[in-house]
């Protein structure tokens, strides 16, 4: 089964060159141009890690960082910053925001590469699916 990992930015140049780097190391790379494509695709494909640019449309990659880590069920999912973003107080909002690393642009395919799988390895993330309730001969568990 591949690992999914689901990239947020406006420049499609960054997105390929991520796809391909990231394909090569058998990760299935899902792009969004936008923050909340973003969100809906993190949301039906439960991604292993997310990596979002801090400038984009939809409210940005700080807006998506905070309703990631706001949701119970992808609270613990890794997200990488990847930016042109340099300013240290933007660095210090993102970090501070629950993001698991920050780079930024230009970078380095390979360093890219392995931060994201040490994210990835490190990381505890379970989805969390909704209860659902067994009756089995008649007895009532909610699992």
């Amino acid at each position: 089964m591949q690992r999914c990992v689901v990239i947020a930015d406006d420049d499609p140049t960054i997105i390929s060159l991520v796809k391909l780097r990231l394909g090569m190391a058998r990760y299935n790379v899902i792009a969004a141009n936008d923050a909340v494509a973003a969100l809906v695709m993190v949301r039906a494909q439960e991604p292993v890690a997310v990596i979002l640019d801090v400038q984009m449309p939809g409210g940005g990659g700080l807006s998506a960082l905070a309703k990631i880590k706001s949701d119970p069920r992808m609270a613990k999912l890794p997200v990488m910053m990847l930016t042109g973003e340099r300013n240290p107080e933007t660095v210090m909002e993102a970090m501070n925001g629950g993001a698991s690393d920050y780079m930024v642009k230009p970078f380095n395919p390979d360093t890219l590469l392995e931060r994201l799988s040490r994210l990835v390895k490190s990381s505890a993330m379970v989805w969390v699916a909704p209860p659902v309730t067994v009756v089995p001969n008649g007895a009532t568990w909610e699992l």
